[in-house]
Formats: structure tokens, sequence, C-alpha cells
């Protein structure tokens, strides 16, 4: 399923008229007819996080990243890199940490830096990772740990 209809059905759930969500948006209803159709991939980060609040939803819940699927095997895995901006903004949003950090705008990023920007995303948490790894293990052995 896509953002596009998460938002749809949550908004149905929820009772709520685009022409509602688009008043409290700032954006036309037309606007948030192309959010729910994926004519709009890029919803730009106030306006997707003003609409998951409108939603009663988290970002990782629209993006379909239910506390669920967090768990599995599956979300914890890693792409080696990032082809094509869906992936990589669906990773972006996914980062919750990131997204507190702020410092870069999705809407006004072309489909090329989305993607470079996700790659460097994970080359920084593979070294991160790897360095944390190194210096676990040489704490343990000095410590005599194995």
């Amino acid at each position: 399923m896509s953002i596009g209809e998460r938002i749809k059905q949550r908004r149905k759930e929820k009772k709520i008229s685009v022409d509602y969500i688009a008043k409290k948006l700032g954006v036309s209803s037309s606007t948030v007819y192309r959010y729910e159709d994926s004519s709009i991939e890029k919803i730009p980060i106030r306006v997707f996080d003003k609409l998951c609040e409108i939603l009663e939803v988290t970002p990782a819940e629209l993006m379909g990243n239910s506390a669920e699927t967090c768990r599995t095997a599956e979300s914890n895995i890693l792409p080696e890199k990032f082809n094509n901006p869906q992936d990589a903004m669906e990773f972006i949003l996914r980062t919750p940490t990131l997204a507190a950090y702020g410092g870069y705008d999705p809407s006004s990023m072309t489909d090329e830096m989305i993607v470079e920007f996700a790659n460097e995303l994970l080359r920084q948490f593979r070294y991160v990772s790897l360095s944390f790894k190194e210096r676990y293990n040489q704490k343990n052995e000095e410590e005599g740990h194995y």
C-alpha cells in the first residue's frame, strides 16, 4: 500500500473531509487529493508531520512501518545502496532521529539528491556501527571477555 493510499484510508477511518485536511495544512483540496493518489510523491516534511498529527498516526505508521513491522528482522536489514528515490525517501522518513535533527528539506531536493543523501546516511551508519564494534571488541579483550 502506498503512502497516498494510507493517507486516504486513515482519513476515511477518521471520517475527515479532504477540505478539512486542506484547510489545516494550508494547501488546496486538489493538493490533498494528489497526496492521496500519489501524484505528489515528495510531501514536504512540515506538511507530512502536520498530516500525521491530523490523522493521529506516527510518521512511521503513515510510511507503512507499524510497531509490528518494526520488530521484524526484514525491516532491520539495510540495503547496500539505494538506486531509486522512492526507496531512498522512505528510508529517510522512517529514520525519526534524522528527522529530529533536520537541516534538510526533501521537498526541495532532486531525485538524485535524495538517493545521494540516503546513500550517505547508509555509509555513515556503517562507519559508526563498525567503529563501535571495534571499540566494543577491544574493550572485551582488555577485560578478558571473549
